[in-house]
């Protein structure tokens, strides 16, 4: 339930406006309206301090440095020390890298003082190093009296040297720019670079041992951070400072007792009706909250005015999850790494949600495999008794039930009937999850007439449901007069209720509503498609074993096992990205339009002490 906030502007004098923060700061209950870009020395020292210090965590924490740390460090001095060297040792290496562009240049002509070039040319000679392609260089004609040296030669490129009396054209020999440092100088300072680098790295290493109490720096420079933006935010009238807000409605009364005990003045009245900053405060029950790490790894939120859909995300991501994952092995592998990690980071509460989220969503991936006979794309004959599903869905032609049913049906072969029952479960499971985002909109704006054509859009669904599957799953086994009917009744209803503006798009909308339920069909084939990828691989393995003689037995049977591991892993990856597009797109986009949603909310965030991120 979507938890109803009131407006709220607190009046304070402005000499304890620093006071009346910290007050509001422990009782935690309002989320701040700043009104506009707050510009302040503080909010700009704190800002940039906070980027600094990811900056340095995200760099020392890459280090992968183990270790114990030595003397103690303070977080501030740390992150100091840490930009320093990471600004000096940017400096050498860009010193460095200059350093090697000149000794690439130099080494063709071998070590020598360019203080040489300068005596010779005081005393009247002239000399050019120059260069030129190998095949340019035997038609190249020299000044009369030049003399010529081939110094070396290095790719395509010969360099030389023309020495004369006469005076020269360096454009014309090709004269190259060459440092006014020797080779062996070169080489020197560019050994003085590595051995800085190498002790800039070795303090880097140091502080990286410290870098875990960056975090809670970081968490406390982002409060002062937002304690900061709060005050210097406050409007200020003479004696007086306001601040503005939204605070949950049951909060009300403790804002009102804090108030009186503060000496300040509040106004509180509802949100204007075109106020779009009004945040999303969510109260449900704790059993709920598991729901929560999808919302937040989508990062959407229902608006304000709109509704709370978690319930129906909990019941049916978790189907989706199972048919499109679908493999008892795969969900117990998921469920086996869930208790896993919660053994491991047992004392990170930020943890617990994401992974009993897991564990449900493997339990389920766990069911539909056992259902179908699905284990690593192994044939079912094979599988233990527990294992080898439900013949009535896995092998319809030893279940008394399906051969009954493909002879009511009048199919020849009960085998046919293998995918058409999933093909069927996911029309119903569309009619159930899309006509349920009708029914609840009807109930939600029950006060509205109109929303009585919801309801008539739910008979429409159902209708879709009837003609999908004599379509597609069933052909002509389903009373279409039945799906008339539904249509029929869903029309006069839309028709009754619907709006002059919706009116014009209603051909399209029914259209829609059509393709909509046919777009659940996609969890029968991103399923199927992870059942033989799965078996593709398995048989590539036995390729492999069957291509080796006897002798090499072993080396055919790793093979196999390699080639089903690579395979297995690869196709889980597919089946979360499955899950992620299909999944979720099901459930945020024909779900949530049916239920009229756009994901617009802003997520309640009070004004507290506690932490609220964490460094990504």
């Amino acid at each position: 339930m979507i938890v109803k906030m009131k407006d709220v502007t607190l009046l304070c004098l402005e000499r304890d406006r620093s006071a009346a923060l910290e007050a509001l700061r422990d009782l935690g209950v309002m989320h701040v309206k700043l009104l506009g870009r707050v510009d302040s020395p503080d909010v700009a020292g704190l800002t940039a301090k906070i980027a600094n210090t990811v900056k340095v965590y995200n760099i020392l924490s890459g280090r992968g440095v183990s270790g114990t740390p030595g003397k103690a460090v303070e977080p501030e001095q740390l992150v100091s020390d840490a930009l320093r060297y990471l600004d000096e040792e940017a400096l050498v290496e860009k010193q460095r890298e200059n350093l090697l562009r000149e000794i690439e240049k130099l080494e063709p002509w071998g070590d020598f003082e360019p203080e040489l070039l300068r005596k010779l040319r005081a005393s009247g000679l002239h000399v050019c190093l120059c260069s030129a392609f190998r095949s340019d260089f035997p038609k190249m004609t020299f000044p009369e009296g030049a003399s010529v040296t081939e110094i070396s030669r290095k790719g395509n490129d010969v360099y030389f040297a023309v020495v004369s009396q006469q005076p020269l054209d360096p454009a014309e020999l090709h004269e190259v720019s060459l440092p006014d440092v020797s080779l062996s100088k070169l080489r020197e300072q560019l050994g003085e670079c590595g051995r800085r680098l190498s002790d800039i790295g070795k303090q880097l290493d140091a502080l990286s041992l410290s870098v875990s109490t960056l975090r809670a720096y970081k968490e406390e420079t982002e409060q002062a951070l937002e304690f900061a933006q709060n005050r210097d935010g406050m409007v200020k009238e003479g004696e007086i400072a306001y601040l503005q807000g939204y605070v949950p409605v049951p909060a009300v009364e403790k804002l009102r007792t804090e108030a009186l005990k503060q000496g300040w003045a509040l106004r509180i009245e509802d949100p204007a009706g075109d106020d779009i900053r009004v945040p999303t405060c969510i109260s449900k029950p704790k059993w709920m909250n598991i729901i929560d790490p999808l919302f937040d790894f989508i990062g959407i939120a229902p608006g304000y005015r709109e509704n709370d859909v978690s319930l129906f995300f909990l019941i049916a991501f978790p189907i989706f999850f199972g048919m499109l994952i679908g493999d008892f092995a795969y969900g117990v592998m998921f469920m086996a790494t869930a208790f896993l990690c919660k053994y491991l980071f047992r004392k990170k509460e930020g943890a617990r949600l994401p992974l009993n989220l897991l564990i449900l969503l493997s339990a389920f991936s766990i069911v539909f495999g056992l259902l179908q006979g699905s284990c690593l794309g192994l044939p079912r004959e094979i599988l233990p008794g527990p294992l080898k599903g439900l013949d009535f869905l896995a092998d319809p032609q030893k279940s008394p039930a399906a051969c009954r049913l493909a002879e009511k049906l009048d199919i020849a072969n009960p085998m046919d009937l293998k995918d058409k029952f999933i093909q069927w479960f996911c029309f119903l499971l569309a009619a159930l999850h899309l006509s349920s985002a009708r029914v609840f909109k009807t109930i939600a704006e029950i006060r509205n007439w109109r929303s009585w054509g919801n309801l008539g859009w739910a008979f429409l669904i159902w209708g879709n449901f009837f003609t999908a599957v004599n379509l597609i799953v069933f052909p002509g086994t389903f009373p279409l007069y039945f799906a008339g009917t539904l249509y029929g009744a869903g029309l006069l209803l839309i028709v009754v209720t619907i709006s002059g503006e919706a009116a014009l798009n209603l051909p399209f909308s029914i259209v829609g509503s059509f393709v909509d339920v046919l777009s659940y069909i996609r969890l029968f084939a991103v399923g199927l498609s992870g059942v033989y990828v799965g078996t593709c691989f398995n048989n590539m393995g036995m390729m492999v074993l069957d291509s080796l003689p006897r002798q090499l037995m072993v080396l055919g049977i790793a093979g196999l096992i390699l080639v089903a591991v690579c395979g297995h892993a690869l196709n889980i990856l597919l089946g979360i990205m499955g899950v992620l597009v299909h999944a979720i797109r099901l459930n945020t986009l024909e779900f949530s339009n049916h239920v009229e949603m756009q994901w617009t909310g802003i997520k309640y965030r009070p004004f507290a002490r506690e932490n609220k991120t964490e460094i990504q």
